[in-house]
């Protein structure tokens, strides 16, 4: 037996000193969280990010994956080719390829294109607004097809593939969507890092939300960096539509969705669609864009717009005040409609027929007279009667389908007449203010 046992416990020792070293490592490796391109700190759903790097004259293109991590998945590959000089763009007729965080803004077809654009195009937003403040020029920068070989770095600028290629990239993209992120090289970073940027990104748009919906001028200042500052020409307004809201027993509130935040070394672009909504109604503002700069100790917004405003909007609009305007009226409250009558009914009273004519909508009429003929026939009464008092009591107010309509007990007394008797006005909504449509009086 103690010959059995010399012979193996050396071995035995061996083993678990192997067993004892290796676990560690085994264990390590097993935790060792996954590796994701640092370019893409969230992707929404159903959205795609196209990642083209340099270096290796490739061009791939990633999904948001299913569950609750949603790492990413590598969806499509192809080789390109860019700008014939290296580095970044800066100048128009450099030849070079600029590099950042780009959207797709048009898609052109093949018979609207040269043969050396081959089968399709699809236009960038260079230079976008942090390369025009950085005094970077140029345009015309393009991922396309080609009629020739492809060959690496043999572009003007643009970002070429070959035709099967560039037709195969238009099932991914989403014009003002997808995102066209373009680096020297794409490099790693652990899995956990990006979701920890995610979260303090994502905390800081809520914020901002915040301050937008109930805090003060200041406090909205506050995400901004001191080299940038927003146009706020419109807070004045949409803080006095705010307190109106408020009134009205109904908060205006901003929600976010389908939120892409993209990072290219020290800044980060966040594309959301943005809403604006009160009570149950909301209306789609269109899509905004942040530029967030990394700033010790967190971040900062650098550049702040409407990546695609909604198309109701004018131009010179500012879509947050227009949608709260048209929520606020298309919804005035029944207290607002009591407060225009009895408005109404001083107005009768102290015989200011202008003030009384305001309260009418152009195409009212009653008693088979126009507006203008009903104005003049009660600016004929006023100066007949030394003084008229008009008051109402037992005031009802129903809900109709274009409007409100509000029925009382009206006391009518003037220097040579007195009544008494049911009236029955129909209000509709005119920019934000009860305007009557209708009239209608029966006597006691």
């Amino acid at each position: 037996m103690k010959v059995v046992f010399k012979y193996y416990y050396p071995s035995i020792c061996f083993l678990i000193l192997v067993l004892t070293l290796s676990a560690p490592f085994v264990c390590a490796s097993a935790q060792r969280p996954e590796n994701q391109p640092p370019s893409i700190i969230e992707l929404p759903e159903n959205e795609n990010a196209i990642l083209v790097e340099k270096e290796s004259q490739m061009l791939y293109i990633y999904k948001a994956g299913q569950g609750f991590d949603r790492s990413l998945e590598l969806v499509f590959s192809a080789p390109c080719s860019t700008g014939e000089v290296s580095g970044p763009k800066i100048e128009k007729g450099d030849k070079k390829t600029p590099e950042g965080i780009y959207f797709l803004i048009d898609e052109f077809e093949d018979k609207y294109l040269a043969p050396v654009y081959g089968k399709k195009a699809f236009p960038t937003d260079y230079p976008n607004f942090m390369d025009r403040r950085q005094g970077k020029n140029g345009s015309a920068i393009w991922i396309h097809g080609t009629d020739r070989a492809l060959k690496p770095m043999d572009s003007n600028g643009c970002i070429a593939l070959e035709n099967e290629n560039v037709m195969a990239l238009s099932n991914y993209i989403r014009l003002d969507s997808t995102p066209l992120i373009i680096v020297d090289k794409i490099g790693q970073e652990e899995s956990f890092r990006i979701k920890e940027t995610r979260t303090r990104i994502m905390n800081l748009v809520s914020d901002w939300i915040k301050a937008i919906e109930r805090g003060s001028y200041h406090e909205f200042l506050s995400f901004y960096a001191p080299s940038y500052v927003p146009d706020i020409s419109w807070w004045e307004e949409w803080l006095k539509i705010r307190g109106r809201a408020v009134k009205l027993k109904k908060e205006l509130r901003l929600n976010t969705s389908a939120t892409g935040i993209y990072r290219h070394k020290d800044l980060y672009v966040v594309l959301m669609d943005f809403d604006l909504a009160w009570g149950e109604k909301k209306l789609n503002l269109g899509r905004r864009k942040l530029f967030f700069k990394s700033q010790e100790p967190g971040y900062k917004i650098v550049g702040d717009m409407f990546q695609m405003k909604n198309k109701t909007f004018a131009e010179a609009e500012v879509p947050l005040v227009v949608a709260a305007l048209e929520l606020i009226s298309s919804q005035p409250s029944k207290e607002a409609a009591l407060d225009t009558v009895r408005a109404w009914l001083a107005a009768w009273s102290a015989k200011d027929m202008d003030a009384y004519g305001a309260f009418y909508v152009p195409g009212f009429r009653s008693e088979g007279m126009s507006k203008k003929a009903w104005i003049r026939r009660k600016k004929a009464l006023s100066k007949r009667y030394a003084y008229i008092r008009v008051t109402g009591e037992n005031f009802k107010i129903s809900k109709k389908k274009d409007g409100l309509e509000v029925t009382f007990m009206q006391n009518y007394e003037s220097s040579g007449f007195s009544t008494k008797g049911v009236k029955q006005l129909k209000l509709v909504n005119k920019g934000g203010s009860w305007k009557i449509s209708q009239e209608n009086w029966k006597g006691k």
